[in-house]
């Protein structure tokens, strides 16, 4: 299923671009930039190189003619050990035809979606799913790109934005990978249930201030991270002697997302604020077998503080939040538990024991959001603080940033400098470290042996 759907985007991505390009090379201006940034990532405690995707190149394409602009966004992803050269190492991140009509603007084509005020961490922002291969990035370079077609119309200080998403396009998570530090675990021989009405769609209400601007919006799709949705129950191989078969049934929640977000800009001090309420439900599944059904309400909020000094000097404080207002759940067996449950009561064998209790005791997993800002897989509750300063003429930039779980013991450290050797090309370093407490389900515990050193050069034309 999921290289079918990766073959069916990079196909609609191919097929825009070669039906769009012809007519626009007529008379288009065309403008060709990007970068190529070839790095590696080592692992601090032994060295080793951390095998995990990169885009050591980007490419963007714009063919402009009157009021028709084509774009287009191309990454080439590798790995640096064991790497093949395969038709996957092409991504079409973007590729669409924009319109700027006298009212504002319409897009069509492969896209990548941004809403909310605050940087990097924005619960209001959940129409493009995320690639958590490089969750750590910040801005689009952490999504993906999706069918869509938007619209914009410009009213005096107010715009409003529409967007229709025909085809649902889940999270890219890193599973079975030995190098990520979170693992997701998935029962083998799961079964993914797609929502039956791919349709998703959002609007936004923006206004500008005169220090600033407000904006409220609606999103009604699906969460991009699948959640359990129930299991078959088979124990006919028990009474050979065998283990009996649970198969996982995983779905992806139907949720309504209301989000409201704000930045203000007085003086010196930049204040940006979102807040997202969200209420999602496990949607119908019509074949029988044993049910989690979930009906959750949750927020999540960012506060964000920043303050730019005149020598340069730049500091930022966000506050992120998620607070679970209710997470009600209901376990319905299925036709095959409840036979399963008969036979065992049926047999005084006291081998079947230990089978009884496990059937007696299934319970619906616990309640995990699916939609939201991506680091709520690490923690519910953070406080990241980050600074900036250019040096040297702005040839070199130095930045500084420490995230503090604030449930329980974890941080993360982050160094990074970059040096422009000459126009267009710089050398990078950045060092990350984290520290976690004692406890294994800690996830900043999971993290501390992804403590890294990531160096490179990036070219950018």
């Amino acid at each position: 299923m999921l290289q079918k759907e990766l073959f069916m985007n990079k196909l609609f991505s191919s097929t825009l671009l070669l039906a769009m390009l012809i007519p626009c090379t007529l008379f288009a201006q065309i403008r060709v930039s990007g970068e190529v940034s070839p790095g590696a990532m080592f692992r601090i405690s032994n060295g080793q190189l951390i095998n995990l995707p990169s885009r050591p190149v980007n490419i963007s394409v714009d063919y402009t003619r009157v009021d028709f602009v084509f774009k287009t966004s191309t990454a080439i992803e590798t790995r640096w050990k064991d790497a093949e050269i395969s038709d996957d190492m092409v991504q079409f991140r973007e590729a669409y035809l924009e319109w700027y009509p006298s009212f504002g603007a319409i897009r069509l084509g492969k896209l990548i979606h941004t809403w909310g005020a605050a940087d990097g961490n924005n619960p209001t922002d959940n129409l493009s799913p995320y690639d958590y291969y490089y969750m750590f990035l910040s801005g689009t370079d952490r999504k993906l790109g999706t069918l869509s077609v938007t619209g914009k119309a410009y009213f005096g200080d107010a715009q409003v934005e529409v967007i229709l998403i025909p085809e649902f396009e889940s999270n890219r998570l890193p599973l079975n990978e030995p190098d990520f530090p979170i693992q997701i675990p998935i029962p083998a021989e799961a079964i993914f249930s797609l929502p039956e009405d791919e349709f998703e769609f959002g609007a936004r209400l923006r206004y500008a201030l005169g220090i600033g601007d407000i904006s409220a919006s609606y999103f009604r799709g699906h969460d991009r991270s699948f959640s359990p949705a129930g299991m078959e129950v088979d124990i006919s191989p028990v009474l050979l002697g065998e283990e009996p078969n649970f198969i996982s049934h995983l779905t992806y929640r139907s949720t309504d997302v209301i989000g409201v977000d704000a930045v203000l800009f007085p003086g010196n001090w930049t204040l940006r604020g979102e807040f997202a309420y969200f209420r999602t439900t496990t949607p119908e599944i019509d074949y029988d077998l044993s049910k989690f059904i979930y009906d959750a309400q949750y927020l999540q909020s960012v506060v964000q503080v920043e303050y730019a000094f005149a020598n340069s000097v730049q500091l930022m404080g966000q506050l992120i939040n998620t607070n679970y207002l209710s997470t009600e759940s209901e376990f319905v067996p299925g036709t095959g538990l409840i036979e399963a449950q008969t036979i065992l009561q049926d047999t005084s064998n006291h081998a079947f024991d230990p089978l009884r209790a496990q059937l007696a005791s299934i319970s619906v997993p616990a309640f995990s959001a699916g939609m939201g800002t991506p680091f709520a897989i690490i923690s519910d509750r953070v406080v990241m603080l980050s600074s900036m300063i250019t040096l040297l003429d702005n040839n070199l930039e130095l930045g500084a940033m420490l995230m503090i779980n604030l449930e329980a013991t974890g941080t993360m450290s982050n160094l990074k400098s970059s040096y422009s050797v000459v126009e267009g090309l710089t050398l990078d370093a950045t060092l990350s470290y984290f520290i976690g407490g004692e406890d294994d389900g800690n996830k900043f515990k999971q993290l501390e042996d992804f403590s890294n050193l990531t160096l490179g050069l990036t070219y950018s034309f």
